[in-house]
């Protein structure tokens, strides 16, 4: 019966639209949207009651030891404490604090950075040359084969020398060899029925694999292009996380005693080169 009863056609129940003659005043407000505005005013409302309760019992003799270093000003409390009041220990303990996370973060984006590049291969048929760093082409790995004479160099056949078709003559990766590749055109074209016999797929079969595979393809290049795009900004980010330690370093540097001169001015965000006078200890 059940069956029966999502058999029959039944009522699309449609929601009621604005009247014509109300057009002008917009979309029909629907239950949803008078539930949002009212739980939104009802909000304001308790937060006003709120602030009201905690005015009326204010204290007006409370007091804090911060107020010594506050002052109202146009309605809005504004500390009067100047940080270049910090005394210069103060200041040197901050930058080296700040050094020393600079340091750290720096070897973790470039520890994570190595492992990516180890567990990847830069491939020249998903990710283009020019798309590393900013389009230098930093992927510029080689495959040297080794040949008797120049006769044996100037007639190579790569196709022939990996065995495998000259169209993946030119991977650097999945390169497969035509025995496997014969494999696979033959493993998808047969299957295996209920008896475990070898039998032909159908067409539908056929064309049903091939879709799985192709989505699978797909999924596997954009975790690939996902891992390249991470490994780049780990690399860009520590070579900016280099600049500031050098950065620091050379005003740590600078604070220090003994003659200098300054020998390169900053430029490509790279820090200012000082070059100090020789002098001979004891």
């Amino acid at each position: 019966m059940s069956s029966l009863r999502n058999a029959v056609k039944r009522i699309a129940h449609k929601e009621r639209s604005q009247p014509q003659k109300r057009q002008h005043m917009g979309i029909l407000q629907k239950k949803k949207d008078y539930k949002k505005r009212a739980d939104d005013y009802h909000r304001k409302q308790d937060r006003i009651k709120t602030m009201r309760t905690k005015a009326s019992m204010r204290n007006p003799d409370e007091f804090y030891f911060g107020m010594h270093h506050s002052q109202v000003k146009d309605g809005h409390h504004k500390s009067t404490t100047d940080y270049r009041d910090v005394p210069p220990e103060m200041v040197q303990l901050m930058k080296d604090q700040d050094l020393s996370y600079f340091r750290m973060q720096k070897q973790k984006d470039a520890k994570k950075a190595e492992r990516l590049q180890a567990s990847l291969h830069l491939l020249s048929n998903d990710v283009d040359d020019d798309d590393l760093e900013g389009g230098t082409g930093r992927s510029s790995q080689k495959h040297t084969v080794f040949v008797e004479d120049q006769e044996a160099a100037d007639n190579f056949d790569v196709a022939e020398h990996f065995d495998t078709i000259p169209e993946l003559a030119g991977r650097k990766f999945n390169r497969l060899r035509k025995e496997d590749i014969t494999k696979a055109a033959k493993k998808s074209t047969t299957g295996y029925d209920e008896d475990g016999r070898e039998t032909k797929l159908t067409r539908k079969q056929i064309a049903k694999q091939e879709k799985v595979a192709r989505k699978v393809a797909k999924k596997l290049s954009k975790a690939r292009a996902a891992a390249y795009g991470e490994m780049e900004a780990r690399i860009k980010r520590a070579d900016a996380l280099q600049n500031a330690e050098d950065r620091l370093t050379l005003e740590k540097n600078l604070q220090g005693k003994g003659r200098k001169r300054k020998v390169q001015e900053a430029e490509d965000g790279k820090p200012a080169q000082y070059k100090w006078r020789r002098k001979r200890l004891g």
